[in-house]
């Protein structure tokens, strides 16, 4: 008996975005950078991220990408089609250039839902950039900072940073804007602009 394709999981439930803004999640530190700085006490590696079926959808995830990455992209643009707003990984990262030039071909073919990726592995999009490709502008990425590891951003792209009692917090931009929790009703990130930036409390 053929063995039935499994299906890309898309999150509805986080308490943070709320039920109108689905996400695509990816295992936190395996598809993160090595030297990734928030890797230890990682938020993902918390709470609800714990359970079983929340790690195995995660993994699935990236299962799927790696065997068949032309049905991963589709089912997220299909998800993806009818809504305002999309978040790219609540948890993990960008695994290589080829998912991120997926990413990119999701937004063009859904130009009227906005996309958001936070990432740390700036290397990916600098040299895309680099290669004189060009981001569409309903995609938005953000390069994540934290304390003293600070993302090459020669292109000026947005930037988050975290504020934290230990953190070297004189480094986070003046004019950076203090998120405010609830991405649903906000939507701040999502309009980033080339030189802006949040900070986040850390969590």
């Amino acid at each position: 008996m053929q063995k039935l394709k499994e299906n890309v999981t898309i999150s509805i439930s986080n308490s943070k975005l709320g039920l109108s803004i689905p996400s695509i999640n990816l295992p936190p530190i395996t598809t993160c950078r090595k030297n990734a700085p928030c890797s230890k006490g990682c938020y993902a590696t918390r709470g609800n991220f714990c359970f079983s079926n929340v790690k195995n959808s995660h993994l699935r995830n990236l299962d799927i990408y790696k065997n068949d990455p032309t049905f991963y992209f589709d089912s997220i643009r299909l998800a993806s089609a009818l809504s305002k707003y999309f978040r790219w990984h609540s948890a993990g990262d960008i695994v290589d250039e080829q998912y991120f030039v997926g990413m990119v071909k999701v937004a063009r073919q859904n130009k009227d839902t906005n996309f958001l990726c936070f990432t740390k592995k700036y290397e990916i999009i600098n040299e895309y950039l680099n290669s004189g490709k060009r981001i569409p502008k309903n995609l938005t990425t953000v390069f994540s900072n934290w304390d003293n590891f600070v993302c090459e951003n020669p292109f000026n792209l947005p930037t988050t940073w975290v504020w934290a009692k230990e953190f070297n917090n004189e480094i986070i931009p003046k004019t950076s804007i203090p998120c405010a929790g609830k991405c649903y009703q906000c939507q701040a990130c999502w309009q980033l602009k080339k030189g802006q930036s949040v900070f986040f409390k850390k969590h």
